[in-house]
Formats: structure tokens, C-alpha cells, sequence
């Protein structure tokens, strides 16, 4: 059976690697075996198309170096915590069993962001519960912490990516449908607007702010963690 580290949800093509895409890296880096998971194709995407988005997935997964993509083919723009939508997420969880999961913060502008907190929640809680059936045991990951691509909020934990910035930003202009206004005649968008990059660039050095380093993300943790030790912990100095 082959399992993985550490699973990203992401809502549509793209919002992992905007929101996250230097911890994925970092994490790959380090010896993890990180699976990535679309909800949806992107299909109400001012520009490009679906079979586009997904092409330029496949080459951001390459940049990154995940061990593999999945996407749910849940509907873009209406992302819910129906029967089959939480089916999906606890196949993708019982298939892949992973440690540890990370998810889009419900505090977000896209109401799809929003949707998909609460649906990857319940099926990561549902995905633990053996009386639930499916053709994979019961699991349930370790820790789940959320990520944001543009609301703020006072993270538990910040990754230093600082090393991995130039290959996050790789992979997110990868979505050149998305990000290159050059690169189709279709309506240009906040997303084809040079400020949207120097945006990324400034929350990340933000982030990075609180903990001494150039860039950093950060993440919140749902639930309490147990410490045995305290002196374990990196602090930055306060």
C-alpha cells in the first residue's frame, strides 16, 4: 500500500501553491512523501479551461516535486458538504493515510475556500470512524493545520521557506492561463496584475518577519498540541 507524509487540500488549480507551495517543497526536500489534492478543476476560471489547468498542474506538481496529484471533480463555485463530496475526501484519506493534512482556512474571499475548510475537515473526522465503510480501513490523520492564501490570521506556527521561494514562485507562474496576461486573449483578471505577485512576495515576507527569516507561511493548528519537552521548541526570540 502505498501511503503518504502529508496530504494538501486545495480548493481549485493553484491555491496550494500560492497559499503553501514553499512547504510543500521544504517538505519534499526533507524526505516526505506529499500527496496534493484539488477539490475542483477550476472550471468557472475567468481564463483558461480545465484541460489547460490541468496541464499546468502536472508541471507544478513537477516543480515541486510532490509524489502525486489527485483531483476530486468536485463542482467549482459549489464546493459542499454533501454525501458524495465527503465520500471523496475520505476515500483520498483511507487511500493515502497520511500524518498529517493541510487545509484552507475558513476565514477566506472565495466562498469555495470557505466550503472546503469544512468539507476536508469532516471528512478527515468521518475518514476515522470504522463504522463508516469503504474498501480501506479506518484512519485519521495526526494534525491538521490550516493554511491561508490571502485573509490574515495570528498563525500558530510559521515555516521558514526562504530557500524554497524561487521554486513556490516556479510553480505558481507554472498556471500561465492564470498569472501571464500574455498568455491568452481572455479577460485579464487580479490574478494577470503584476501587484498579485508582489502581494505573494509581501505576505511572505511578512510571515517570514516574525520569525527573522525573508519569507516565510503560516499555518494554524486545529486543535492542542501535546510537548513533553519545551526546550524542544524553536522560538523566535520576543
Amino acid at each position: 500500500m502505498t501511503t503518504a507524509d502529508v496530504v494538501v487540500f486545495g480548493a481549485h488549480p493553484d491555491d496550494i501553491e500560492i497559499a503553501c507551495g514553499g512547504t510543500v517543497c521544504k517538505l519534499v526536500h526533507q524526505g516526505h512523501r506529499v500527496v496534493l489534492v484539488d477539490l475542483t478543476r477550476g472550471e468557472l476560471g475567468t481564463r483558461g479551461s480545465p484541460e489547460v489547468r490541468d496541464e499546468e498542474s502536472r508541471e507544478a506538481l513537477r516543480i515541486l516535486g510532490a509524489h502525486a496529484r489527485d483531483n476530486l471533480g468536485l463542482p467549482d463555485g459549489a464546493i459542499a458538504s454533501t454525501p458524495d463530496a465527503i465520500a471523496a475526501v475520505i476515500r483520498t484519506v483511507r487511500r493515502w493515510r497520511p500524518r498529517v493534512v493541510l487545509a484552507p482556512h475558513a476565514q477566506a474571499r472565495h466562498p469555495d475556500h470557505t466550503r472546503a475548510s469544512q468539507l476536508v475537515y469532516e471528512g478527515i473526522f468521518l475518514s476515522g470512524l470504522r463504522r463508516v465503510s469503504t474498501d480501506r480501513p479506518a484512519c485519521r490523520p495526526r494534525q491538521l493545520f490550516y493554511y491561508t492564501e490571502s485573509a490574515t490570521f495570528a498563525p500558530s506556527c510559521v515555516v521558514d521557506v526562504s530557500p524554497q521561494f524561487e521554486t513556490k514562485m516556479r510553480a505558481v507562474l507554472a498556471y500561465r492561463s492564470q498569472f501571464v496576461a500574455e498568455a491568452s486573449d481572455d479577460p485579464q483578471t487580479r490574478l494577470t496584475s503584476p501587484q498579485m505577485q508582489r502581494d505573494i512576495e509581501a505576505r511572505m515576507a511578512h510571515l517570514g518577519s516574525m520569525i527573522g527569516a525573508r519569507y516565510g507561511e503560516g499555518f494554524l493548528i486545529r486543535g492542542t498540541l501535546q510537548v513533553e519537552d519545551l526546550l524542544s521548541l524553536d522560538f523566535d526570540s520576543f
